[in-house]
């Protein structure tokens, strides 16, 4: 019985400390008007297949200081979210300011670590349930 109460607590907290550290990770981040000028690309073999991969590069104003800024990973040419010229807000933390994330990137909670929360809150209500059968 303990094996199981246990196990479920554990996946509880190291949901919760996953979930911590996302809010802290994505607090430092701030959205900025930027424009879309282009894109890095580069070229990934996979087997015979070759796949292009894209980095977005934006300009951004922060306060009066134009930054360029990279997207922080190259992402396949059919996902990329964006077209050269575009206008959008992107999100950038003030350790980092060369780097950005589209705002959808960021995140207020990591989906993995709710999962662990509740796997573990699982584990535990079902281990009691079936002890009480």
């Amino acid at each position: 019985m303990a094996f199981f109460i246990t196990l479920g607590a554990i996946l509880i907290l190291l949901g919760a400390l996953v979930c911590h550290s996302y809010r802290i990770k994505f607090a430092s981040y701030r959205g900025f008007p930027a424009e879309v000028l282009g894109f890095r690309s580069e070229f990934q073999q996979a087997g015979d297949d070759e796949k292009e991969l894209l980095c977005a590069v934006v300009d951004y104003q922060n306060g009066t200081e134009t930054v360029r800024a990279n997207h922080e990973q190259f992402l396949p040419a059919e996902e990329m979210p964006c077209q050269r010229g575009d206008k959008l807000v992107v999100q950038v933390n003030a350790d980092f300011p060369d780097r950005f994330l589209f705002t959808n990137e960021v995140k207020g909670t990591s989906a993995f670590g709710v999962a662990m929360v509740i796997g573990g809150a699982l584990t535990v209500a079902f281990h009691l349930i079936w002890k009480l059968l």
